[in-house]
């Protein structure tokens, strides 16, 4: 391409960076994997159309939700609250995308910061997203942002920026799975003929309603299954009508919104509008604030006498860390060991949890085995009867014999030296308990085993062997 052409092209990616409407969007950022809400796809074509594609570097953008408001033709109150939290979700949303010669893995944005004063947001774009939106010199797209509007469905306006990449090839062809990966719902439409219904023909059929541009498609089958879609790629007929009020997007009328909540806060120290105006021609509206907020802060303290004069030194100042700031990574950090030191309490009540299920699943499981066992053969618990007389009334006493002698109660609705006057006894867990289990531990290599199996989960959470047997 020669120097006239080259300079004619970017004249009109100049045009277009300025053009409200109209949004330079890389072909990567097109075909990536991500998943947006439709206010959250509405809320970053905001940002995209008050973006200015011929610099080098990403500065925040200033959402005044009243813009934004107008912008997608909401009404009443409740945006506010909502969009916050939009914009949080947005923090934590991945945008994926690999070919032959790169892989993108990155946050949509990057932050924000809520201004309550000024209704408004500072989001800042991450710079990884750079090479898809600033300086761009080929593959890309240009989108006029009127024709996803009027749409509902997220997957829409993700087919219209599709449709309108690939619109000079009329036709494009994607497999089923790969859509659902764009769309990061491979989990969500198992069977093709929800995907088909909710996603490709709704989407074609709001395309046809609201945007210059919709699609066929035809259906590419291996044996009876869908594999693919052919789309072709159609120019909308119909007469649409487009909003054509550049004031929706209000660029001029956010940063005037800001010049005027500075200005109202230092009008009294003998600084003019004209001033404050020249600092958002010079200076990021964050280091602009930082300055503001640093001074008044060192004013109320008696720091500073003449807080116009501090105010031009300071302002101009872009590594300023005011001490709200130094405050807020105080608070951070207080927060911080506050949460790890409550998260360690939550570990070792889990953990003590852990513990008390372990030693309860291994008790129900061996006072189980027991009463199998006594259960298959009565001569077992006779033995066990007879032996514990015998220990109780020698001599020299087995003391655990004669308590649990002691223990053994004959006043039960059961008959006396029944099997089922036994275990009502044994099932009580009091010291009879104890001595039956210890006589069948040694007789039985059942019990050996089964303690065998619970003693590795035992040592992992830190019960020592006789703890817990």
């Amino acid at each position: 391409m020669n120097q006239p052409e080259t300079s004619k092209r970017e004249q009109a990616l100049v045009a277009i960076s300025r053009d409200p409407f109209r949004v330079i969007k890389g072909n990567p950022l097109i075909e990536a994997k991500f998943e947006l809400t439709p206010i959250q796809t509405k809320l970053f074509l905001f940002l995209l159309a008050k973006l200015d594609t011929t610099k080098n570097s990403f500065e925040p953008m200033i959402v005044v939700v009243k813009d934004f408001q107008k912008f997608i033709g909401s009404k009443g109150d409740s945006l506010y609250h909502h969009l916050k939290k939009e914009v949080e979700k947005m923090i934590g949303k991945r945008v994926y995308y690999k070919d032959d010669g790169v892989e993108l893995n990155s946050s949509l944005i990057s932050g924000y910061m809520y201004l309550e004063n000024e209704g408004a947001f500072l989001v800042e774009f991450p710079s990884l997203l750079k090479p898809f939106l600033l300086q761009l010199k080929e593959n890309f797209t240009v989108i006029d942002i009127r024709n996803i509007l009027g749409l509902d469905s997220s997957y829409a306006m993700r087919f219209y920026e599709i449709c309108k990449e690939k619109e000079r090839f009329k036709t494009f062809e994607y497999s089923v799975e790969h859509l659902k990966e764009m769309f990061s719902i491979e989990n969500k439409y198992k069977n093709y003929f929800d995907f088909k219904v909710k996603v490709i023909v709704q989407a074609r059929n709001e395309l046809k309603e609201n945007s210059e541009l919709y699609f066929d498609f035809d259906e590419i089958k291996q044996g009876k299954k869908v594999v693919s879609l052919r789309f072709t790629v159609i120019k909308n007929k119909k007469n649409l009508q487009h909003i054509d009020d550049a004031s929706l997007f209000g660029p001029s009328n956010a940063t005037e919104i800001l010049i005027n909540e500075t200005f109202e806060l230092v009008k009294n120290h003998n600084v003019s509008l004209r001033t404050v105006q020249v600092w958002f021609e010079k200076y990021p509206f964050i280091q602009i604030k930082k300055g503001v907020d640093y001074t008044l802060s060192e004013y109320k303290k008696g720091k500073v006498k003449d807080v116009a004069s501090y105010l031009q030194k300071i302002v101009a100042t872009s590594q300023l860390e005011p001490v709200a700031d130094k405050q807020k990574q105080e608070q951070a950090k207080k927060r911080q060991q506050q949460k790890a030191e409550s998260d360690s309490k939550d570990q070792l009540a889990d953990r003590e949890q852990q513990k008390d299920q372990l030693k309860s699943e291994y008790f129900t499981q061996k006072k189980q085995l027991a009463i199998d066992l006594l259960t298959a053969n009565s001569e077992i618990y006779l033995n066990l009867l007879n032996q514990l007389s015998l220990e109780s009334k020698s001599d020299k006493p087995n003391i655990l014999a004669e308590l649990a002698f002691k223990n053994y109660q004959q006043n039960t609705p059961f008959s006396a030296n029944s099997l089922d006057e036994f275990l009502f006894n044994f099932k009580q867990e009091g010291l009879f308990q104890s001595y039956i289990f210890e006589q069948m531990s040694v007789i039985f290599p059942d019990f050996q085993r089964l303690k065998t199996s619970f003693l590795p989960k035992a040592l992992v959470l830190g019960i020592k062997e006789m703890e817990l047997f």
